[in-house]
């Protein structure tokens, strides 16, 4: 949990990054430091740093040979040993974040820099390094008043609301490669980011939260593609058991293996097969998973808004299914030459 009530933004510069595809290049002043008066630098704080509040997803930054060539890490280091170097590092990170804009869908726009202290992180206090890209503009309304009349114009402004790409990287572990949090809501879920993976190049810790989101990523997989097709489960079946996974997730605050396994899958050849399954995974996809752990909150309600509990079918009806799958049956009508599903409820809403 990050507490920001009581952090100083103490030095906060300003470069404009383009698309590198379309030769926008890069600006930089010669002086990238801007002086913020009060009401700005509260306006700043709320807006760059509220929507890492309540995360629990940290990363490191990673190089294959050694974290110390990491370019963005090195740039991050120099601030923190001596701040006042921040005018001449902030000039790199822009050339540096400009190798990494080429696909299209960037835009050009500001590239922020900002060195925090006391930002209060799991209860201690901690000095940190706000990166953002300004990806796009809010329009905004404003009113020219003479004695004659008024006059509306339209100018653009920065958003304060959630940003589209930002980072902080904490000044906490730094042999590791510094602790991290990220944005990215530009990139798509399963598309590489130029801003995780191109520029910051990050590697997720292995923590709680890790643990939780990869059993429930790899239950998903083993459920809806494997199950089906080993163990002849049809649509019910597998939403069923979707739905037992989340209820497992939500309900309980420590994840075991084997209480999961038995929980889910009542037979032992399919606990055996997800337990095949998940070794598979754990070695295609190169994470260490535990078979204990604290279950993140933060990490179920993210991934399981990607699971879909729906029964289509062809192009007239959808069925939402929550649960009880004891309430629905799947048959065929002989003399409808069709499918059908009876489901009992009730009361209907």
């Amino acid at each position: 949990m990050l507490d920001f009530s009581a952090a100083r933004l103490t030095r906060f510069a300003a470069t404009w990054v383009g698309n590198k595809n379309r030769f926008e290049g890069v600006s930089i002043p010669k002086q990238t430091l801007v002086p913020l008066h009060a009401v700005a630098e509260e306006m700043l704080l709320t807006a760059f740093l509220k929507p890492f509040e309540k995360t629990e997803e940290f990363f490191y930054f990673h190089h294959e040979e050694d974290v110390s060539h990491h370019q963005v890490y090195q740039r991050c280091m120099a601030i923190f040993q001596d701040p006042e170097t921040m005018n001449e590092e902030v000039a790199k990170l822009a050339q540096q974040l400009y190798e990494h804009t080429e696909a299209p869908k960037i835009q050009g726009g500001e590239f922020f820099v900002a060195h925090f202290e006391d930002l209060m992180l799991q209860g201690e206090p901690v000095s940190a390094i706000g990166l953002w890209k300004i990806q796009s503009k809010d329009a905004f309304l404003k009113t020219d008043r003479t004695a004659e009349s008024f006059a509306l114009n339209i100018i653009e402004g920065i958003p304060t609301g959630k940003p589209e790409v930002a980072a902080l990287i904490f000044q906490l572990d730094e042999a590791e490669g510094y602790r991290i949090c990220a944005i990215d809501s530009v990139s798509k879920r399963d598309e590489r980011s130029f801003w995780k993976d191109e520029f910051l190049r990050l590697r997720p810790i292995e923590d709680n939260y890790f643990n939780t989101r990869h059993y429930i990523n790899l239950t998903g997989e083993f459920i809806t593609q494997k199950a089906p097709f080993k163990f002849g489960m049809d649509r019910t079946e597998t939403i069923d058991a979707l739905n037992r996974s989340g209820d497992y997730f939500k309900d309980n605050e420590q994840f075991e293996m084997e209480d999961f396994t038995n929980s889910l899958f009542p037979e032992e050849e399919q606990r055996e097969a997800f337990r095949e399954f998940r070794d598979e995974y754990s070695k295609a996809y190169a994470v260490p998973l535990e078979d204990q752990f604290d279950i993140s909150g933060q990490a179920v309600k993210k991934e399981f808004k990607v699971f879909k509990s729906v029964i289509k079918l062809d192009k007239n009806f959808h069925l939402y299914v929550h649960g009880r799958r004891d309430l629905i049956e799947r048959g065929f009508d002989d003399d409808k030459g069709k499918k059908y599903y009876k489901v009992f409820f009730d009361n209907e809403e």
